[in-house]
C-alpha cells in the first residue's frame, strides 16, 4: 500500500502539548481485518476519506466501546511501523489480542455549541465527563467535543460498522440509560443504532457513517439531556 496523509497524536510533555506524527502502516492495520470482502483497496479508501474529513481520528483497535489499551503503559494502539503503542512503542502481535478485537478509529466529533443548552452547559461546568473536552471560540461559545469508537467487525462491509460513546458521557445528568432503548435509537453498552432495515450500503464508509448519522445522533443525545425529551422523535 502506498504512504498517505499523516497521523498525528497530540500529548502533554512537561506542561505543554506536543505532536507526534507517523503515516499509518496499512498493511499491519489490514492483518486486523476479519472479513476478506474487506480488502485492501478498501482499507486504502477508508483511510483516505477519514484523513480528509476527520484529520484528527486515529487508526487503532477496538474492544467493544473502549480502544485497546496497551498492556505496558495503557496508552493508545496505533498503526506505526506495525501495531503498536503510542506512548511506550510495545507492539500488538495479531495473534495476541481477542476475537473481540476489531480495528477501529477513535477521536473527537466536530465541536457542539452549548451555549444554548442551559441544562447541559450548567452539568458540564460542575464535571465535565471523562475523556470528553469543553471549550470556548469565538464563533460558536461553550463547546463540546464528544469521542467516539467507531469499529469494522467481522461481517464489514456488508453490515454497518459499530459506533459507540464512551460510558462518561451517560454520566451527564439528563441522559437515557446506558441501555438498549428503540426510543433513544441505542442498542446497549454505548452503541448507537443508525440504520434501520436495508438502510445500509456496502458502498457507505465510516466517513459516511460519522458525518450523515452518527453527529446527528450525538446532537439528539445532548438536546435530550437539556430536558428535550422529543429529541429523538425529529427526523434529520
Amino acid at each position: 500500500m502506498s504512504a498517505i496523509l499523516e497521523q498525528v497524536f497530540p500529548r502533554q510533555e512537561h506542561g505543554r502539548i506536543v505532536h507526534k506524527s507517523f503515516t499509518p502502516d496499512l498493511n499491519a492495520a489490514h492483518d486486523f481485518v476479519r472479513c476478506r470482502a474487506f480488502t485492501a483497496e478498501r482499507l486504502l479508501r477508508e483511510v483516505t476519506e477519514m484523513a480528509t474529513h476527520f484529520p484528527r481520528w486515529l487508526l487503532t483497535l477496538g474492544v467493544g466501546r473502549e480502544t485497546l489499551a496497551c498492556r505496558g503503559c495503557g496508552g493508545l494502539v496505533v498503526f506505526e511501523r506495525g501495531a503498536r503503542c503510542v506512548l511506550c512503542g510495545r507492539e500488538v502481535k495479531r495473534g495476541s489480542v481477542s476475537d473481540a478485537t476489531n480495528l477501529a478509529w477513535f477521536g473527537l466529533m466536530p465541536p457542539i455549541g452549548v451555549d444554548g443548552l442551559g441544562r447541559l452547559k450548567e452539568s458540564l461546568a460542575a464535571r465535565a465527563a471523562a475523556r470528553h473536552v469543553v471549550g470556548r471560540r469565538e464563533d460558536i461559545g461553550t463547546y463540546l467535543l464528544v469521542p467516539l469508537v467507531a469499529a469494522y467487525h467481522a461481517e464489514y462491509p456488508a453490515n454497518a460498522p459499530s459506533v459507540c460513546y464512551l460510558p462518561g458521557i451517560f454520566s451527564i445528568p439528563g441522559m437515557p440509560p446506558d441501555t438498549t432503548s428503540h426510543a433513544y435509537h441505542l442498542f446497549g453498552h454505548g452503541q448507537m443504532c443508525l440504520f434501520a432495515s436495508g438502510q445500509w450500503s456496502k458502498e457507505m464508509t465510516v466517513r459516511d457513517v460519522l458525518q450523515q448519522r452518527a453527529y446527528a445522533h450525538v446532537v439528539k443525545l445532548l438536546n435530550y439531556a437539556d430536558g428535550k425529551k422529543t429529541a429523538f422523535q425529529i427526523v434529520s
